[in-house]
């Protein structure tokens, strides 16, 4: 049977156990035990024998298997380049007429993925729209713009789990051209100034837009702070026409920003342009 949806498939799991336990005896119990002893983590972690179902699966074309294994292996964390070596030794051994089912098993995944990513989305905009409720009020506090700008890089890191490093870079009222290094949340950086046009920061400056890389490695004209950098987004403070800062976070993780974050970093700026500047 073809189920339409994730969901509709474990919904009928489920109903369908509970009918089967109904009525079963000792040697279903039995069998439903030790096929759930089997998959516990052991000498061998729990996502590697769920691999190891679901190659079993695919091998022996049960699409009910194969739709359960891909949701366990989901829920222990693995990639999707470990999903497709896992599906093409089972392909390997099975051969071409598991294909009709490999189709069903990335499906799967792929609906598994979009539905996660919305929500993770949803959760996005409720942790972003409480961050700027937060900020706006300990804005108007009695401290120093320093001080404000600090808090506000300590939250970002702390609450935004892919926030790796987050500081302020400010123009040089001194020196045209150049951004100096401000408050900020994480490791020390060698890169206190940066001129335009250098570097993200630098090009984010020089063009007067909001800069999302969401791979560094792929970057030419890149500054290193540190080999776990991954990805980075850079956002302007605006004066008018006049770049009068910006906003810099890294993270260690791969093409972590949405949409959302643009939005979010933009709009906070903004803000931070008219009540702090």
């Amino acid at each position: 049977m073809h189920y339409k949806t994730v969901d509709e498939f474990q919904q009928e799991r489920e109903q369908l156990n509970e009918i089967v336990l109904k009525y079963a005896q000792k040697q279903i119990k039995r069998f439903y035990s030790l096929d759930g002893q089997v998959y516990r983590k052991g000498a061998l972690p729990a996502k590697i024998k769920e691999l190891l179902g679901l190659v079993s699966s695919l091998a022996l074309r049960c699409d009910d298997c194969i739709k359960y294994h891909v949701i366990r292996s989901y829920e222990e964390g693995i990639t999707d380049a470990e999903l497709e070596e896992a599906l093409a030794i089972g392909l390997v051994v099975g051969g071409s007429i598991t294909i009709p089912h490999l189709r069903r098993a990335f499906q799967t995944w792929d609906e598994i993925k979009s539905t996660q990513s919305e929500s993770g989305e949803s959760d996005k905009k409720a942790l972003f729209d409480s961050l700027t409720t937060e900020i706006e009020s300990f804005i108007k506090m009695d401290m120093g713009r320093d001080a404000k700008l600090a808090t506000i890089c300590n939250l970002l890191k702390e609450k935004v789990s892919y926030f790796d490093w987050v500081g302020f870079y400010l123009s040089d009222p001194l020196k045209k051209a150049e951004l100096v290094l401000g408050p900020f949340a994480g490791e020390p950086t060698e890169h206190v100034r940066i001129p335009f046009g250098q570097g993200i920061c630098g090009q984010a400056a020089d063009t007067k837009e909001t800069f999302v890389v969401q791979d560094v490695s792929k970057e030419t004209n890149y500054l290193s702070c540190s080999p776990v950098v991954k990805s980075e987004i850079v956002v302007p403070i605006m004066k008018g026409d006049a770049v009068i800062g910006e906003l810099d976070i890294d993270s260690h993780d791969l093409s972590p920003f949405s949409e959302q974050d643009s939005v979010f970093l933009e709009d906070l700026c903004r803000l931070l342009a008219n009540k702090l500047f």
